[in-house]
């Protein structure tokens, strides 16, 4: 650890700093942070002074007397140009422009350059820009011709309707416009409960990002006020209510659990009716959820880092850069976590869920068809694949320490032995195709959503669904007690009970709630979940998914002073960050989701592999979700994600 006494640069740079005029000394000293812990001073205004050049310097500060307090500390700094990223120990150590930060004990310097030190646009660039404008192109002229052939009195020639599967695809009116399917309304299913819910979740996992990814860009600017310490022992941390956000990656379990039961639930009625094609699901999946993958992530990789502006840009296109740059690739083979194993080397590292779901889908599509064959191997074969899971999950919390305290180096650990991968989050999947094969094991006893509840009957499912939203409540609100005073209190089993016992429980009352909504024994919050309201944001749901981090770490790149953290300014950035995710969204929706839905829809061949494969979209998937009016495909799975 090196002290600022010690520290010393180039002597022209504080030659420069002590020969300025003292109007411009007073302009660049009024442009540079002066509040610790963390001020990025004002950006814009020094960029405006000749002669004037910005750095933000982020290092680690404590007071001598009490090491244990060290805080990330960020200034930006406003200084002659004569000065570079090399002399900014010596500044440091200068009283002329910043606070005296000699009673501090400094470490870790870091300089980033915000002006000259950004990528410009290349090749990969234009190349992005080049795809996004053709698929634009095409939406314009296709929905041209959709709207001069729905105005002609004549029939179209035989050429015309020969070659106007394309144009059907990309219009955005017609039968099979994109906006037109986007606002269609499907005949009402069983399972419309599941709309809400996934809706729900998809903006309870917008509320966890919004607060956690901009600390990987901008961070915030009082972070005493977020994590307790000797200097705020009154923090965000010590509030129970801060679990709501910290506790948002739940969602993930429950888009697992409704992943789950939508794959048994379609295919057990299949495989009753004509038989399950597990091959062409799995292709058919896989070209329909990678190509508004491929295009997010060329968005994401190709265009974001350039559209970054402020102290923060330079940090936003390194955060892509050294992500992507040596394992894009594996977001198109889904083996992102395991290649890179590190889940923060991963390009997009928030589409875990995606590479995790697609084998849980592998698995489902094999033990689905076990279970519809001989019923008792198909329980043991689950039951062994949810021991082995948690078995697995249990020795790594034990062998590595692992506890949810998200605040310190656990949650670095935990995010790289556990957090992402399949073999520690699969138990909520399997409980969502259980839930499928009860619903199943019921009906054929004759308990139907026709029969009548009687009154014994309904103060069961009462008490079940009283008990489901304990266990919710619970699993959300516990994790309260290792934070604040008591951070890293928890033992061992304590962490075992959470992590990995608690996915399964969580997993477990949300079948409860599904299986009484199933069969109308919670009519009030069925009728909510199931309103037809939710139908455009349920296809909309993967498109959002995909893109809301794309529009948090922009906000958090083009933003020119350090986040404040605060409630009202937590609610104000989600509500805004659900906006602009759900815009983004209709655009992918329109730009390649949908296009791709109806030309795979129209590819399918013969006419009676096409139908079964259109019977059996009765499900909202994790691209576009449930109610498409032609159904939609159980071969996309649920939604998730993620942090």
């Amino acid at each position: 650890m090196t002290t600022l006494p010690e520290l010393t640069d180039k002597e022209s740079c504080l030659d420069s700093l002590r020969s300025l005029p003292p109007a411009i000394l007073a302009e660049m000293s009024l442009s540079t942070g002066k509040s610790l812990p963390r001020d990025a001073g004002k950006f814009v205004t020094c960029n405006g002074i000749s002669g004037a050049h910005y750095l933000l310097a982020t290092m680690m500060g404590a007071m001598p007397m009490a090491p244990q307090t060290a805080l990330k500390l960020g200034l930006g700094l406003c200084v002659p140009e004569a000065c570079g990223q090399n002399d900014v120990p010596a500044i440091l150590n200068s009283s002329a422009l910043i606070p005296d930060l000699r009673v501090l004990t400094i470490s870790n310097v870091h300089v980033s350059d915000p002006v000259k030190g950004l990528a410009a646009p290349g090749i990969r660039f234009g190349f992005a820009v080049a795809i996004v404008m053709i698929l634009v192109l095409m939406i314009a002229v296709s929905t041209a011709y959709a709207w001069v052939t729905n105005r002609s009195q004549d029939s179209p020639n035989s050429r015309l309707a020969r070659n106007s599967t394309l144009t059907q695809a990309f219009s955005l009116i017609g039968r099979s416009g994109t906006l037109t399917k986007l606002v269609e309304l499907p005949p009402s299913k069983p399972t419309d409960c599941l709309n809400g819910l996934r809706v729900l979740a998809m903006a309870w996992i917008i509320l966890g990002h919004s607060f956690l990814m901009p600390g990987g860009v901008s961070g915030y600017l009082n972070p005493q006020d977020i994590t307790s310490s000797p200097l705020n022992t009154a923090s965000a941390e010590s509030n129970p209510l801060l679990m709501i956000i910290i506790q948002a990656e739940q969602s993930v379990d429950t888009f697992f659990f409704l992943s789950g039961f939508l794959l048994s639930h379609l295919m057990l009625k299949e495989l009753q009716h004509r038989g399950a094609h597990p091959l062409l699901a799995i292709l058919l999946r896989y070209f329909r959820l990678t190509p508004s993958l491929a295009l997010a992530m060329l968005v994401y990789y190709g265009i974001l880092p350039y559209l970054a502006f402020g102290p923060f840009a330079a940090t936003l296109q390194d955060s892509i850069f050294r992500r992507c740059d040596g394992s894009w690739w594996s977001e198109l083979t889904y083996t992102m976590n395991f290649i890179p194993f590190d889940s923060d080397k991963v390009c997009m590292g928030w589409t875990w869920y995606l590479g995790d779901d697609m084998i849980f889908f592998l698995l489902g599509s094999a033990v689905v068809p076990i279970y519809h064959r001989r019923k008792k191997l198909g329980w043991l074969l689950l039951v062994c694949l949810i021991g082995l899971s948690m078995g697995a999950t249990a020795w790594l919390i034990a062998r590595y320490h692992l506890s949810p305290y998200v605040f310190d180096s656990h949650y670095t650990q935990y995010s790289y032995y556990a957090y992402s991968k399949p073999y520690t989050r699969a138990p909520a999947y399997f409980v969502g195709i259980s839930t499928a094969w009860f619903l199943q094991m019921l009906e054929n006893k004759g308990v139907t959503r026709e029969t009548q509840p009687c009154e014994r009957r309904q103060l069961l499912a009462t008490s079940a669904a009283v008990a489901a939203v304990a266990i919710l409540c619970l699993v959300v609100f516990i994790p309260a007690t290792d934070f604040g005073k008591r951070k890293n209190s928890w033992n061992g089993f304590e962490s075992i009970l959470l992590l990995d016992v608690g996915r399964v429980a969580w997993a477990l009352a949300w079948a409860v709630i599904t299986v009484l909504c199933y069969y109308g024994y919670l009519p009030l919050t069925n009728a909510f979940l199931s309103h037809p309201g939710w139908t455009p944001f349920v296809r909309l749901t993967y498109g959002a998914y995909l893109l809301h981090p794309l529009v948090i770490k922009l906000a958090a790149g083009t933003s020119v002073q350090y986040y404040t953290f605060s409630g009202m300014e937590v609610c104000y950035r989600f509500i805004g960050n659900c906006l602009m995710a759900y815009a983004s969204a209709i655009a992918l929706w329109c730009l390649i989701e949908r296009p791709i839905m109806t030309l795979t829809t129209a590819g399918l061949k013969p006419r009676a592999i096409q139908q079964k494969i259109e019977s059996s979209n009765s499900g909202p998937a994790l691209e576009s979700a449930a109610g498409t009016g032609e159904s939609s495909e159980p071969s996309r799975g649920v939604l998730p994600s993620s942090p």
